[in-house]
């Protein structure tokens, strides 16, 4: 089994910004979502943890750690596991994008996750850098990312594909349990 799970609401979520590769931190509310994933983890066979480096995954990580008696010092963090990196739209809200860039809205909505962020990165960016990242990873592994990451997995795994690719609305600390590179379930938080 592969576990991954989306970090807990951060401050970028409340506002509703396009954080991406900005470091935020989680809030109240996502403090209380990480341990309401880690009980709900709590007795499943976890022998490795992994997570981005980012502070909203690596706190999320970590408080889970704690829920189910995994040492925190023994989190792997891993670079690949990073959010993508919005460019131009780094930590902006939606209507501040429109604002400021209503020409590329266009592009962003015809090409949905094969849109290329301008001066950032595009989903095939992600799952280059996560393929071989998850093609070792052992199982019973819990891994701690973010949105896009996940959809870059589901979509390397062939688990969806352009068409499908949205039908899995991906929660804060939602549970993916991937088993032999299908979805087993989601554990919703």
């Amino acid at each position: 089994m592969i576990y991954l799970v989306r970090h807990g609401e951060s401050e970028a979520n409340t506002s509703r910004r396009f954080s991406g590769i900005t470091d935020v931190e989680l809030t109240e509310t996502g403090r209380l979502q990480a341990v309401n994933s880690g009980k709900k983890l709590k007795g499943k066979i976890i022998h490795k943890i992994f997570s981005s480096p980012l502070k909203r995954a690596k706190n999320t990580a970590e408080i889970i750690a704690d829920e189910i008696g995994f040492n925190k010092k023994d989190i792997i963090i891993d670079n690949r596991l990073t959010e993508v990196n919005f460019g131009i739209f780094e930590n902006l809200t939606w209507e501040e994008i429109v604002r400021m860039y209503s020409g590329e809205i266009e592009s962003w909505i015809e090409f949905k996750h094969k849109y290329i962020f301008p001066k950032g990165e595009g989903y095939d960016d992600i799952i280059d850098r996560i393929s071989c990242f998850i093609d070792n990873v052992p199982d019973n592994s819990l891994i701690l990312t973010h949105y896009g990451v996940i959809q870059s997995v589901l979509l390397y795994f062939k688990i969806v594909d352009d068409d499908t690719l949205w039908n899995y609305k991906i929660s804060n600390c939602d549970i993916f349990v991937l088993n032999n590179k299908k979805i087993e379930k989601i554990i919703k938080c």
